[in-house]
């Protein structure tokens, strides 16, 4: 008996000590989780947990204006099929598809630059979900890496090359092609709107309000007794036509009314035809008259500028277009003389296509900064020899080839640009190819 209780306790006791390793060796494991799996940890804070608090990256930038806070150089978008499937099997995006240039899942599935505040998580989800980053696997670390108190742009097939803020309204952010992804934050000087370009526009952005740069207020000026009241705005000239401003040919003022307040008047114009009007935008832009960033000619309320002037054009298409001209500070903050004269058309200008191809109907989607994709087709050639006959055939028209990458070429004949895109979102030629025109490179 004495042998056989002192096995027993021999036993109790190897058992105690077994539980206690045991014990140890799951705190150490849990002490260690983070650094042995931080992709899995990252990965399951982006779907349900809180956001790490955002931090400043400013003074990271080595006088940059930006800091590029996580990469990868070897990501691919998904192909358009795996998009779908993706988002279908989500219950927050099932009701998206990414091949419909009406739901909110077309153009983050196409852009090259996308707005990103930097902390909220929601925000984030979405942005990696519609983009396509979400076939990434470390995706989730290095965004929640790169969680800022400053907005970011988030870039697919570019890099960022330089950063400027020297405009009082506009920042630019020029970037160059580049495999995979970018996530940068801006830490340079934010400014009410942002531009994204590389050869052509990639993005226009308002930023967040609170992410804006404030302008420091001017010194008070000294008040002496006596000092006269600031004069009022002048009035705008009374005159039955518009001011620095000469209609084209075929179309006619057809109303004109004075605005109450005597700073502006509004004309209706008829120029006979849908594609008539669009002559309207074109005499504005070769007379001197910048246009603002906003939607192509021929759709929606257009603002121009020149000098001290400021222009609206409201379109309904195939109706009467109405001219308003007015002296008052205009929306985009007064003086719109310095804006860069680009304006993007509806229609293709100052072009044939090659034999056997016709224009498509319909855009095959827009831009970011809300240009059409004027799309065509050849059914007679082969999608691989499409972009050889297009680039011949413009060539014979008097354009010239001035640069472009893969899958795409930018041109140039006169005041006129032109990027013509040849492959489709797999990277392949494209039986359905697409360019974008525009007006270009003008001065007062």
């Amino acid at each position: 008996m004495d042998d056989a209780g002192a096995f027993r306790r021999d036993t109790d006791a190897m058992r105690e000590l077994a539980a206690a390793a045991l014990l140890l060796l799951a705190l150490v494991v849990g002490a260690l989780a983070p650094q042995i799996w931080p992709g899995q940890q990252e990965s399951g804070a982006l779907a349900s947990g809180a956001p790490v608090a955002p931090r400043s990256w400013l003074g990271r930038d080595n006088g940059a204006g930006f800091v590029v806070c996580g990469s990868s150089d070897t990501w691919t978008r998904p192909g358009l099929a795996d998009q779908n499937a993706h988002l279908a099997s989500d219950p927050r995006y099932a009701r998206l598809r990414a091949d419909d240039s009406y739901s909110d899942a077309w153009m983050p599935f196409r852009a090259g630059a996308s707005l990103y505040d930097g902390s909220d998580l929601d925000a984030r989800i979405d942005l990696i979900a519609l983009t396509g980053m979400w076939s990434d696997p470390h995706v989730a670390a290095v965004a929640a890496g790169c969680t800022s108190k400053e907005p970011q742009v988030w870039l697919v097939g570019y890099t960022p090359a330089t950063y400027f803020a020297n405009d009082g309204s506009m920042g630019e952010l020029r970037v160059v092609p580049a495999p995979g992804y970018r996530m940068v934050v801006l830490t340079g000087t934010v400014r009410r709107e942002l531009v994204v370009t590389s050869e052509t526009k990639l993005g226009f952005f308002q930023m967040p309000a609170s992410a804006i740069t404030p302008t420091p207020l001017p010194l008070p000026k000294p008040t002496f007794a006596g000092t006269p009241s600031p004069e009022p705005p002048s009035p705008f000239p009374v005159t039955d036509r518009p001011v620095d401003f000469t209609l084209p040919s075929p179309c006619q003022v057809q109303i004109s009314s004075r605005h109450a307040d005597g700073l502006g008047v509004s004309w209706t114009v008829q120029c006979g035809s849908a594609r008539a009007n669009l002559a309207i935008s074109v005499a504005a832009t070769r007379q001197g008259w910048s246009h603002t960033p906003g939607p192509p000619i021929g759709v929606g309320i257009q603002t121009y500028g020149k000098g001290k002037l400021s222009m609206q054009l409201a379109y309904a298409y195939s109706d009467p277009v109405v001219v308003v001209q007015y002296s008052r500070p205009s929306a985009q903050g007064g003086d719109t003389s310095d804006l860069p004269p680009l304006a993007y058309l509806r229609v293709p200008t100052g072009l044939e296509l090659p034999s056997g191809c016709v224009w498509r109907d319909i855009p095959a989607g827009f831009t970011s900064d809300g240009a059409h994709k004027i799309a065509f087709a050849c059914e007679l050639l082969p999608a691989s020899e499409i972009r050889g006959a297009f680039h011949r055939s413009l060539i014979a028209q008097g354009w010239r080839a001035e640069n472009g990458g893969f899958g795409f070429t930018n041109y140039a004949k006169d005041d006129l640009r032109l990027m013509a895109n040849f492959v489709n979102e797999k990277a392949e030629p494209s039986d359905t190819p697409w360019m974008v025109e525009s007006l270009c490179c003008f001065g007062p």
